[in-house]
């Protein structure tokens, strides 16, 4: 506990340090001001301007936000194991009390503990339409689990931060392409189901629909697709380590 105290210490002290990394921890609160604000106003102008209903895509403007929150939070998790991997610092915390399991324990741990948070305040209090406290329960635990995805995904493949920042973009991709799941129909839609975002987007779109034992499969299935994802960027990023 003790180690992983001093290492959590350490962090808030470089974050703190770097603008780039401060930034990246206030971004999701900007990206809820927007979604809490921004939203319902860009909904009237274009129903007056262009009669255009916004609020039936309120569901998928919802989900975009929790992604690109964990997306926010996993690359701001990734980039830190990146410096520290350049500057061989995960071997040194290999031999300390802390081990290098405790070390991706409390890398991955910080990054799902703020997504937990940041994602049920959004979903509480910025959501544009109402979110009920069954579908937050379904929500924000596999929202939580797309931030070690991303981190894994950056370190498992990038060599350096350079390239770590070029990969978080092919990682906002696969965020992003889930959400041509809104407007496909069954069942060509579940082809993109191999993406964990997918399930994210489904909960918003059919948790209504389904009754609570649909929505329950369906946050089960989400919630095994996002574990085996974790699980195999784990896998690749141990082997490069390796």
């Amino acid at each position: 506990m003790i180690p992983a105290l001093r290492l959590l210490r350490s962090d808030m002290k470089l974050v703190g340090r770097d603008s780039m990394l401060f930034f990246y921890l206030l971004a999701p609160l900007f990206l809820m001001s927007a979604l809490k604000f921004g939203v319902p106003a860009a909904d009237k102008a274009l129903a007056i301007y262009f009669q255009f209903n916004l609020s039936e895509y309120y569901g998928l403007i919802t989900a975009v936000s929790l992604l690109l929150v964990s997306l926010i939070l996993g690359c701001m998790c990734g980039y830190m194991m990146l410096d520290e991997r350049d500057d061989h610092l995960i071997q040194y915390f290999a031999v300390t009390p802390l081990s290098r399991s405790g070390y991706l324990v409390c890398r991955l741990a910080t990054a799902v503990i703020l997504s937990v948070v940041y994602d049920a305040i959004l979903l509480l209090v910025a959501a544009p339409e109402s979110v009920s406290t069954a579908q937050v329960l379904c929500l924000v635990p596999m929202a939580a689990l797309e931030a070690p995805v991303i981190a894994l995904f950056l370190v498992a493949f990038a060599a350096n931060k350079v390239e770590g920042l070029a990969l978080s973009k092919g990682a906002s991709l696969i965020v992003a392409i889930p959400a041509a799941a809104w407007f496909i129909p069954p069942p060509l839609k579940y082809g993109l189901g191999i993406f964990p975002p997918f399930w994210i987007y489904e909960i918003l779109r059919r948790s209504y629909e389904e009754g609570p034992w649909g929505a329950l499969l369906l946050t089960l299935t989400g919630l095994c697709v996002h574990l085996l994802a974790v699980y195999v960027m784990l896998r690749r990023f141990l082997r490069r380590q390796d």
